[in-house]
């Protein structure tokens, strides 16, 4: 699933929770929602110098946002914590920033098993909900 924007964004933070059959990923964005990227992925890797990012599960979904950010202009973080953030959910078991780099922000999705997912968009505040089945 791919989508295309023109507007960088600013990732504030990504939040994680469980709910009756899925498991619901939610990056907060300032600005319009990013080009997006959705995909399942053999392994994590850190974006830019390709080193594998140690994180055990059983399937992989990678989300690439382009042009986005997490950090400001001036360097500051906007995104903080990690890079690994231990979800312990039903599927979702972690949530990792696999990259802020050259105007794409990465966001892996750790699951214990591969299953059926969507993606959506919400707009006021701007967001993007990645939502997994258990």
């Amino acid at each position: 699933m791919d989508r295309q924007s023109m507007d960088p964004a600013l990732v504030r933070r990504v939040r994680y929770a469980g709910h009756p059959g899925f498991d619901r990923v939610v990056i907060d964005l300032s600005g319009a929602v990013p080009g997006y990227s959705v995909r399942w992925a053999k392994s994590l890797v850190q974006d830019g110098s390709g080193d594998p990012i140690p994180v055990k599960g059983g399937a992989y979904l990678q989300v690439s946002l382009r042009p986005a950010n997490a950090h400001t202009d001036s360097g500051d973080l906007t995104w903080t914590g990690g890079p690994v953030f231990r979800a312990g959910l039903a599927n979702v078991t972690d949530v990792v920033r696999t990259g802020d780099f050259e105007g794409v922000v990465g966001v892996g999705i750790v699951l214990d098993h591969r299953a059926g997912f969507r993606v959506f968009e919400q707009k006021q505040p701007a967001r993007l909900v990645v939502d997994v089945a258990h």
